[in-house]
């Protein structure tokens, strides 16, 4: 499988000398993450490195799986929220696509229950009205904590719903949560199968966790290519080759920009099935660089405000703000190599020459004559940006954009001086909203 491509020489408006200096700063934080790696530690902040060569977890995840499927099953419900189902919601829409549910096929639909809206819980209880088999089900509850308000209150409503009428729904539940968590306890107490997240893996960094593999697992998604591709991700993230390492690059890159005044990420991406992959990368930029204090414990208020935006449709929408607005945005344009879509426009067109040159034309070619565009543009009006290339969608080549920008995380954690793996302020939301439901 081949591993996607970088560009960013001649785009990104940054001299290479900017580039090769900074790195010189990485260059003890490199030798610290290749320790990490040659020592399989799982007890370190980056431990989530390592989580690809975790057999022990790997196996326990897939057995599981394993013994959970059926050919009866038609919903898999992931109740969680933030890291705790963002990556495993970015790999089956780039996989399945986003019309997913309302398709036929042997491959069990994926409901996501992560947020307490009435509209959204009644709408997944009607959906599941036609499920009275208990193969036809699996409840998967992610909670690293396992305390999050939103995913314990939404488990426990659809749980007291579906007793009533499904039988043996108990053994249709597993948890996922930190090993001795107090929903470890509890689930253990009740009777539920219990996966155990890595202790110093954060949600933001579990997809290759237990959190993502076992329901991709049951999903049918062939989970060892997918781990190939982040093994072999991670090997070129940590190589010290500054003309190889797209991680150690892009990172730089943003660093560079953002002692600018260009202080907001945008990640535009050209297959809309990749577009809850931005979401998912939304988080893992927001919390890991978003800080209050600095490492020092001095007041900075660091971050890089990360968007997504999708080709072609935003660029009706967003192309005029980005050429023409403020020149606060950086830009990574993700996109494919592929070519042939297997979708074409006729020959003989009902409108005529109403648009010219589409006749005949595949979707990929019609794309890329959009995506050339658009990178022309920003060339010519010195919008800067960088550029990832899959060499198609699968799980292996997402797996490996997703590695690549964790380790990226890292790297710009590190030049900002900020903690890349704590979130502290997220707590001051949850302590108010505890307070105020206690009263």
């Amino acid at each position: 499988m081949k591993l996607l491509e970088f560009n960013y020489k001649n785009t990104a408006l940054v001299s290479e000398s900017e580039v090769k200096e900074t790195a010189v700063l990485l260059e003890k934080y490199m030798v610290h993450l290749n320790e990490i790696a040659k020592d399989n530690d799982y007890e370190s902040l980056e431990a989530s490195i390592n989580l690809a060569f975790f057999e022990n977890q790997i196996a326990e995840s897939e057995k599981l799986a394993d013994a959970k499927k059926s050919e009866k099953l038609k919903y898999i419900v992931v109740v969680g929220i933030g890291g705790s189902n963002l990556g495993t919601m970015a790999m089956y829409e780039a996989l399945f696509g986003k019309l997913h549910i309302a398709l036929n096929g042997k491959n069990p639909k994926t409901l996501f229950l992560d947020t307490n809206n009435p509209k959204l819980f009644s709408d997944i209880k009607n959906i599941l009205e036609d499920v009275k088999d208990s193969e036809e089900i699996l409840i998967n509850v992610i909670s690293k904590s396992g305390g999050t308000t939103e995913t314990i209150s939404n488990f426990e409503t659809l749980y007291a719903h579906l007793k009533n009428n499904i039988s043996n729904i108990k053994n249709r539940v597993v948890i996922t949560t930190d090993f001795e968590s107090k929903l470890w306890y509890a689930a253990k107490n009740s009777g539920f199968e219990v996966l155990k997240i890595p202790k110093n893996v954060g949600g933001r960094y579990s997809v290759f966790s237990a959190v993502g593999l076992f329901p991709l697992a049951l999903l049918g998604v062939d989970v060892k290519n997918m781990l190939k591709g982040v093994k072999d991700m991670r090997d070129l993230c940590l190589s010290g080759d500054i003309e190889k390492n797209p991680a150690l690059v892009s990172a730089i890159l943003m660093f560079l920009h953002n002692k600018n005044g260009v202080n907001i990420s945008n990640s535009f991406f050209f297959n809309p099935q990749l577009e809850m992959t931005g979401k998912w990368y939304r988080q893992l930029m927001g919390e890991s660089i978003g800080k209050e204090k600095n490492k020092k414990g001095d007041t900075v208020n660091s971050g890089i405000t990360p968007i997504t935006s999708v080709g072609s449709t935003d660029l009706h929408s967003m192309a005029q703000l980005f050429l023409g607005g403020p020149k606060d945005k950086f830009t990574t344009f993700i996109n494919t190599s592929a070519k042939n879509s297997g979708v074409a426009v006729p020959e003989a067109l009902v409108l005529g020459d109403l648009v010219d040159g589409i006749s005949g034309k595949d979707y990929f070619e019609i794309m890329d004559a959009i995506y050339g565009g658009v990178k022309k543009a920003y060339e010519n009006k010195k919008v800067p940006y960088m550029e990832v290339v899959l060499p198609e969608i699968n799980e292996n080549s997402v797996g490996q954009f997703m590695q690549f920008k964790m380790i990226e995380m890292m790297f710009l954690a590190e030049l900002l001086g900020v903690n890349a793996f704590d979130q502290p302020n997220v707590e001051d939301y949850k302590k108010e909203t505890r307070d105020l439901l206690e009263k």
